[in-house]
C-alpha cells in the first residue's frame, strides 16, 4: 500500500504565504468578535449602545470599522476556498477517495462548528463553512477567469438584495416589532438588559440566549445571507489560488497595483458608509438593512488590499520573525479560533471573570493584545515539538480516520 495514502500535507508541501496570511486574518477576526463578548450584540454596529461616538471609543470603533470589520473574515474565507482546492488536488494526486474525504473533512467541521455554536460562543462561523466547503468542491476545476467574476456577483448581489428586502417590509411589520428594533440602539432596552443578565449569569442560564442566536444565524441569516457571501468569497479564494496570487509569486508590482487600487476602491466606499450612519442618526433599521452594503461591498476590496501587503512581507522577505510568528498562528488556525471563544467566554461571561460590559471598546484593544501575544507565543512553543495544533490533529485524524503523527520527529 501506497504509505502516503490516509495522510494529511506534510511539512515541506505548506505555502509559507498562506500560513502567513491565515495567522493575520485569525488574529485580525478577533478585533471585531471580543466586541460580542464583551457587550451587547447590537452593540458591534451600533456605536450609539454605549455611547461611544466621541473620544478614544468613538475612534476605536472608526478604525476598526474601517481596518477590521469583515475583512478578515472575508480573508479567512478566501483561503477557505483555496484549501478547498489544494485539499482535494492533493488527495487525488495521492490517489485518495477524493470525495469521501471532503465530505468526511467537512461533517466533523460541522460537529466542531454546532459544538462551538451551542455550548461556547453563538457567532460561530464552522458551520457555514462546513456547508459551503461542500457546495464549493464542485465549482474546484472551474476556470479562475470563470470563478471570479461569479464570485463577485454571488457574495453582493443575493445578500444586498435579501436586506434591501427585508428592510422594504418593514413597512408591514407590527408596531411591537418595529419599536423593538429601534431600541436595539438603546442599553436599558429589555432585549439588551435580557442579554446582560444572560451573560453575567451561570452558563446554563446562557443557554437560552446562545441557542436562539444561533439559530437564527443558522436558519435565517445563513440561507438568506451568508450562505452567498461566503461562497463568493470562497470562489474568489479558489481563482487567487490559480492565479498564484496567494503564494506571494507574482510580481512586486502586481502587489503594490493591488494594494493601491483596493484601498482607492475600498475606503471610499467605507466612508460613504459611514457619512450615511451619521447621517441617518444611527437609525438601526437603516444600519442593519441599508447602510451596511458599502462596508460590505468596500470591506472586500480592503480585504484585497491586506492581501496584498501580507503577500509583500512574504515576497520581500520582511520581518521574518513576526512572519515565522503568524505563520505558527495560521498553521493553528481552528485551535486559535476555538481557543479565543474559550479564552473569551471565560474572561467576560458569568462562568468565568463576569467582565461582560465591563470594559470600554478602546480598553478591549488591550484585552486582545494580551490573548493575540498569548496565541502566538503558544503557538510557536506547540509547533517545536507538534506537527499540527491539537485541534487540527484531532480533525485531521477524524478525516483520515486514522491517528496521524503528531510529534515532529515522528514524521518528516
Amino acid at each position: 500500500m501506497d504509505p502516503t495514502v490516509n495522510t494529511p500535507v506534510s511539512l515541506v508541501e505548506r505555502i509559507a504565504s498562506l500560513d502567513v496570511l491565515r495567522g493575520v486574518a485569525i488574529l485580525g477576526i478577533l478585533l471585531m468578535n471580543i466586541v460580542t463578548f464583551a457587550m451587547v450584540n447590537s452593540a458591534y454596529v451600533l456605536p450609539t449602545v454605549y455611547g461611544d461616538l466621541e473620544g478614544a471609543n468613538w475612534w476605536t470603533w472608526l478604525s476598526l470599522h474601517y481596518i477590521a470589520d469583515t475583512k478578515f473574515m472575508s480573508i479567512f474565507s478566501m483561503l477557505f476556498g483555496a484549501g478547498v482546492c489544494i485539499f482535494m488536488e492533493r488527495a487525488a494526486a495521492k490517489s485518495h477517495a477524493v470525495w469521501k474525504l471532503q465530505a468526511s473533512r467537512m461533517g466533523w467541521l460541522l460537529l466542531i462548528g454546532l459544538i462551538h455554536a451551542y455550548f461556547i460562543w453563538y457567532g460561530d462561523i464552522l458551520v457555514s463553512y462546513a456547508i459551503c466547503g461542500i457546495v464549493v468542491a464542485f465549482m474546484r476545476n472551474w476556470s479562475p477567469k470563470l470563478l471570479f467574476p461569479i464570485g463577485f456577483i454571488v457574495m453582493f448581489v443575493i445578500p444586498i438584495g435579501f436586506m434591501c428586502f427585508i428592510y422594504w417590509t418593514i413597512q408591514y411589520w407590527p408596531e411591537e416589532e418595529i419599536f423593538r428594533l429601534q431600541q436595539s440602539a438603546e442599553l436599558t432596552s429589555q432585549e439588551n438588559q435580557a442579554e446582560i443578565a444572560a451573560y453575567t449569569g451561570g452558563w446554563i442560564g446562557q443557554l437560552s440566549h446562545r441557542i436562539l442566536f444561533a439559530l437564527m444565524l443558522q436558519f435565517v441569516i445563513f440561507p438568506f445571507y451568508l450562505f452567498w457571501h461566503i461562497i463568493g468569497l470562497m470562489m474568489v479564494g479558489m481563482a487567487a489560488y490559480k492565479w498564484n496570487i496567494l503564494s506571494a509569486s507574482r510580481s512586486t508590482r502586481f502587489y503594490v497595483l493591488l494594494v493601491l487600487f483596493s484601498s482607492i476602491i475600498g475606503f471610499p466606499l467605507i466612508a460613504i458608509g459611514v457619512w450615511y450612519k451619521q447621517q441617518h442618526g444611527w437609525d438601526p433599521a437603516l444600519v442593519n438593512f441599508l447602510d451596511g452594503h458599502w462596508n460590505l461591498v468596500g470591506g472586500v476590496f480592503v480585504a484585497f488590499a491586506w492581501v496584498g501587503i501580507v503577500m509583500l512581507f512574504c515576497k520581500l522577505n520582511w520581518l521574518p520573525i513576526a512572519r515565522k510568528a503568524l505563520a505558527a498562528v495560521g498553521r493553528m488556525a481552528l485551535t486559535n479560533y476555538i481557543g479565543q471563544s474559550v479564552i473569551c467566554s471565560f474572561l467576560f461571561y458569568g462562568h468565568g471573570l463576569g467582565w461582560f460590559g465591563q470594559f470600554e471598546r478602546v480598553e478591549l484593544l488591550g484585552v486582545v493584545g494580551c490573548i493575540w501575544i498569548f496565541q502566538i507565543i503558544f503557538s510557536l512553543i506547540w509547533l517545536r515539538f507538534f506537527r499540527f495544533g491539537p485541534l487540527e490533529w484531532a480533525w485531521r485524524s477524524a478525516t483520515y480516520l486514522k491517528f496521524q503523527p503528531l510529534l515532529v520527529s515522528s514524521h518528516s
